[in-house]
């Protein structure tokens, strides 16, 4: 984990916004600590990506496509 100081992040504040996924950064402020930290990116695969949707579409009534767009062409 970096330490940069508060004065340090108001003169290059462009060194928080590189950080890499899963890097964290330490501000010091005086005696009190922020930690600022990108999070690791989360990739899923096909399964997990379909498993999601179907999650989230049982929730969802069923609905008739076919009958959505003849509404809209009349």
């Amino acid at each position: 984990m970096k330490a940069l100081t508060k004065r340090e992040l108001v003169r290059n504040p462009a060194l928080v916004s590189h950080l890499k996924p899963g890097e964290s950064l330490e501000i010091k402020d005086g005696d009190s600590t922020l930690t600022v930290a990108r999070r690791k990116k989360h990739l899923l695969s096909a399964e997990q990506m379909e498993a999601e949707l179907d999650k989230l579409a049982a929730k969802c009534p069923p609905l008739d496509c076919q009958a959505v767009l003849d509404d809209l062409r009349s």
